[in-house]
């Protein structure tokens, strides 16, 4: 890894209001695909492990929902779609569940989907979240705060997971909540066709970007602080694809490389550059990434070849372009 000095500070964790621990009582009448087999918090089967630096110093396996079952069924899982999920998220997780993370739309090929959250403050919204996992079997939820600045925890929980929970799957689909993902087009034009299998992340491509020292993504003086760009290349973190031969030595390079709270950067970035050897493919072509616009006219002119793969999506917009992505795919 380049010497890039981006500082030894320790991970921080918001102040938080202490929860009182409520019991996750699962039924045993899971009503989606996903059977539920929990471990305890702070359990873990101890696949991945680092003897010389001690435990994890970002996430080491502290869970207080899980499903360690997800992935050791009859079939073997062929893609994981990984969300990043805001807890209170609970109709963006429903349409998902019912879109491209719902397992019957893509048979013969096994698809499963988890959703990623952190701690909540709330007693109400936590019996909320127990309930939903009882009935999907899908909701992993880490012992960390879940707020803005702690992405970083909940992508590290993600990497660890899918290492210990699900190692033998081939593509691992990283989205956020809003995303919609046109998985008949990924099935055609990738898993079909065996695209980006081995080393490699597939995504929105950055390069040389200005680090962002006020704003939203402010980046402190503090980390990075001889550079004015990123000294590596990163990809926006809204929608990725990863061959998953990738996913336990990025878990095993953040026992090394100190925090960085941007999760995008820190994966696809700070985490690719330690491990070496994972390439980038930047999105296009007829498999196009668009975080940032409305694409329904696109999608609706049935007689152009649309480019989308991925787009942004609000609450009342999500069905309405998963229902063209759909009617694409049937033609």
């Amino acid at each position: 890894m380049p010497n890039i000095n981006i500082s030894l500070t320790k991970p921080h964790e918001p102040a938080d209001i202490p929860m009182e621990t409520i019991p996750v009582r699962l039924k045993p009448e899971i009503m989606a695909d996903n059977p539920v087999r929990t471990s305890p918090v702070g359990s873990t089967p101890g696949i991945i492990s680092d003897n010389s630096t001690g435990p994890n110093p970002i996430f080491n396996g502290q869970y207080i929902l899980n499903n360690i079952s997800m992935c050791t069924q009859s079939e073997p899982v062929n893609i994981i779609v990984v969300v990043h999920s805001a807890p209170a998220h609970f109709v963006p997780r429903l349409f998902i569940r019912r879109t491209y993370g719902a397992r019957k739309l893509f048979l013969p090929t096994e698809v499963r989907v988890i959703f990623l959250l952190g701690r909540v403050e709330y007693q109400n919204l936590q019996r909320e979240i127990i309930d939903e996992h009882n009935k999907y079997g899908d909701i992993i939820q880490g012992d960390f705060k879940d707020a803005y600045h702690n992405l970083t925890y909940k992508a590290v929980m993600g990497l660890h997971w899918v290492s210990h929970y699900c190692p033998d799957v081939k593509y691992v689909i990283k989205t956020d909540d809003d995303a919609v993902f046109d998985m008949w087009r990924f099935l055609k034009y990738v898993y079909a066709k065996k695209l980006f299998m081995s080393k490699t992340i597939y995504g929105i491509a950055r390069l040389q970007d200005l680090i962002p020292r006020i704003g939203k993504w402010a980046v402190p003086l503090k980390y990075l602080r001889n550079y004015t760009r990123y000294p590596f290349q990163y990809c926006i973190g809204f929608v990725l694809i990863l061959s998953s031969d990738i996913i336990p030595d990025l878990y095993r390079a953040s026992f090394k490389v100190p925090f960085f709270w941007l999760d995008d950067v820190y994966v696809t970035g700070l985490l690719r550059t330690y491990v070496g050897g994972i390439g980038i493919r930047q999105n296009g072509g007829n498999l196009i990434l668009d975080s940032m616009s409305d694409q329904r006219e696109c999608l609706r002119n049935i007689d152009l070849n649309c480019p989308y793969l991925a787009v942004v999506a609000r609450t009342d917009t999500f069905m309405v372009l998963w229902n063209l992505f759909k009617t694409r795919s049937v033609l």
